[in-house]
């Protein structure tokens, strides 16, 4: 399906009216009800402005884990948006966010990506501003203060700007929206299938997180974890082939679900008669875990994920190595650095108390199937950028080129699933895609609360 575009309001529009011209082209074009997205939204600069604007700002942005800060004065340096902010831990335990941006003149005060100290101080002209204690991002001092400032500073209105931080199961979210709903009520039945991933065990990150550089929309990435099992069949065919899987549709058993919010994941299962995970978690997990969940954990061979906007979950194929099933789990942000650019950062998690072998084996699977240089990521990456480079071409053209998001369009929820959310049999499905994009519209056709 084309669609005429209407360049009528870029003939006349002025600069300062970009805003109101991409809204108009995106509630002429965007139809998630319909299952139809133009391909420009993937990469389309004047939209990449909006989403600056008014979705990274508005929503809860998954920053660290707990167990990246160990100690007080314990700090690392993440992003919400295309903002730099400081995610550190005081005195107190508290876990607090702070821009990266002195109040002097805006330089970045951590240029590290993680450490432990007592004070952050400018590296250009030396303010200084407290890292833990009860204040912690409290202006503390500047150089020559006496002389440069005879009349002293005001350190109240120097304080860090300090954005709102929420956590849920070890998972540390930040927003700048001091309005909106709490974090718990933004993931809303998400949290259920979250559990299992990261509320199964006391979990622990291993490792320092993995990052690269990726030429593609973020977008893509998202939209692919929210909902799209049907690519594993041909992207990762692989897995067939070197039976590794038991079949190419490996990736349809289970269930896809939308559980509302822009949020979207897939569960696989497997029939065998045990559960893939070491009886000697068994106990532990049972005491965080209510029985509809175990039951399901059970039987999970996979399962993906995304919490709106850019924040994915992953539980890989558990894959045979050394006569034992294992997966390597996983969480990932798709850190926008411009239209058609993301940092992926990627963090391998296990259970804190497992047996050494499940540990050992499961950072193996980590790197082999999702690092860097992961069997998967190497196809999912190649597909990505591509879909950039044809974004990027069409952003020119006289008719715009929509794209099809129709897969399971009729097909009717389960009745007796026991998780919450609209959940369907298969994971062959795009509905949980088309609620992530009715979001994202939402969201960007939204004007920004002053």
């Amino acid at each position: 399906m084309n669609a005429k575009r209407d360049t009528s309001s870029y003939a006349t529009g002025s600069a300062h009216d970009w805003r109101s011209v991409t809204a108009d082209r995106l509630r002429g074009t965007v139809d998630p009800e319909q299952g139809w997205i133009p391909m420009f939204v993937y990469s389309d600069p004047d939209v990449y402005r909006l989403e600056l604007e008014r979705v990274f700002p508005q929503t809860w942005t998954f920053v660290a884990h707990v167990t990246e800060l160990p100690e007080a004065g314990s700090f690392v340096v993440r992003d919400i948006g295309e903002e730099s902010v400081i995610v550190g831990r005081g005195d107190d335990r508290t876990i607090r966010v702070f821009l990266n941006s002195c109040r002097h003149r805006g330089m970045r005060l951590a240029c590290e990506d993680f450490g432990t100290v007592k004070s952050w101080r400018c590296p250009y002209h030396g303010f200084t501003y407290a890292a833990s204690g009860d204040f912690m991002g409290t202006m503390r001092g500047a150089p020559f203060e006496r002389m440069a400032y005879p009349q002293g500073l005001d350190r109240d209105a120097l304080h860090l700007i300090e954005a709102r931080v929420e956590i849920y199961q070890g998972l540390v979210f930040a927003t700048w929206n001091r309005t909106g709903p709490s974090l718990r009520d933004y993931l809303g039945d998400v949290r259920w299938y979250l559990d299992l991933v990261v509320g199964r065990a006391e979990m622990e990150v291993v490792g320092v997180p993995q990052k690269w550089v990726l030429p593609a929309g973020w977008k893509l990435p998202s939209d692919n974890f929210t909902a799209d099992a049907y690519h594993t069949a041909t992207a990762h065919s692989f897995l067939g082939r070197l039976k590794l899987a038991k079949g190419a549709d490996f990736g349809r058993d289970g269930y896809h679900i939308d559980p509302g919010g822009g949020h979207g994941l897939g569960v696989g299962v497997h029939t065998d008669d045990a559960s893939y995970y070491p009886d000697e978690l068994r106990t532990e997990f049972a005491d965080r875990l209510d029985p509809a969940q175990m039951v399901l954990l059970d039987r999970v061979k996979n399962l993906h994920g995304n919490v709106f906007p850019n924040f994915s979950f992953l539980i890989p194929n558990f894959i045979e190595i050394e006569g034992r099933k294992v997966s390597g789990m996983m969480l990932r942000t798709w850190q926008p650095i411009g239209a058609d650019r993301i940092q992926v950062w990627s963090w391998h998690l296990v259970e804190r108390n497992a047996p050494d072998w499940w540990k050992r084996l499961c950072r193996q699977m980590y790197v082999q199937t999702f690092g860097t240089s992961g069997m998967f990521d190497q196809d999912d990456t190649e597909n990505w950028e591509a879909q950039t480079r044809n974004s990027n071409a069409s952003l020119h053209r006289e008719e715009e080129i929509m794209l099809h998001y129709g897969m399971g369009m009729h097909a009717e929820p389960l009745t007796d699933f026991p998780g919450p959310g609209r959940v369907y049999d298969g994971k062959f499905s795009e509905a949980a895609g088309r609620s992530y994009w009715r979001r994202w519209l939402d969201l960007v056709l939204e004007e920004p609360t002053k």
